[in-house]
């Protein structure tokens, strides 16, 4: 990319989007472009085509997505599949109908079998059943990989996905219904140490060898 180059980030107040947006600024990218929920809706195609239209970005990240823990995943699952399909399906067509010169999908490493031999390899992908948990929010997420894939080989676009793992940091969710495994892990020792306690019970899942899960129960000093 060059440095005058405009870059939209899909999700810019998120945590990874926000990560991104700090270190590009700290490159030395000054033409940055960001929207927040309240002024465009992602579900929205003629939004998300009024802004490309407008705005006219050289390079797109999409950090945008409909994130949560597995109680989150578990509990709404019609909201995690709609909205990541519609959120990625809007940005990535609209991308193309803008020429953007790239783009790059964020996607997650759930979209792996349940199962997947460890550690898991790319060919992975697909050759089995998902975790059925978040299996809705899985399943958009390996579409958006083929839309990209889709683009790519019929119209020669550039669009690329990766997939970032066990992601914690600024920005992150601590809210027990809906985090992911670690920010709630951190939240529930900070509480813990700010009400004085000594110790903590907490559960955890764990893999010995990769062909099955077990849950264990486990006692730490705070």
């Amino acid at each position: 990319m060059k440095k005058n180059d405009k870059i939209y980030i899909a999700g810019h107040k998120g945590m990874v989007g926000s990560a991104i947006w700090r270190t590009l600024k700290k490159q030395g990218f000054p033409r940055l472009i960001g929207k927040t929920h309240d002024e465009m809706d992602l579900t929205s195609q003629g939004e998300v085509n009024d802004f490309f239209k407008r705005e006219k970005p050289d390079h797109v990240i999409l950090a945008a997505a409909k994130v949560g823990g597995i109680q989150a995943n578990n509990t709404m699952p019609a909201e995690f599949i709609y909205q990541n399909l519609m959120i990625e399906a809007n940005i990535i067509n609209a991308s193309w109908c803008s020429n953007v010169s790239k783009l790059l999908f964020l996607g997650s490493s759930c979209i792996y079998p349940k199962m997947a031999k460890q550690p898991m390899a790319e060919s992975a992908l697909m050759t089995g059943p998902l975790e059925p948990t978040n299996e809705p929010y899985a399943v958009a997420k390996i579409a958006g990989i083929k839309i990209c894939e889709s683009y790519n080989r019929q119209y020669g676009t550039d669009f690329r996905s990766i997939m970032p793992t066990n992601l914690y940091g600024p920005g992150d969710n601590f809210n027990q219904d809906t985090s992911h495994v670690i920010p709630a892990l951190m939240a529930r020792f900070h509480n813990a140490k700010m009400q004085n306690k000594k110790k903590l019970l907490f559960g955890v899942v764990v893999m010995p060898n990769g062909n099955f899960y077990m849950w264990k129960i486990l006692q730490r000093h705070v």
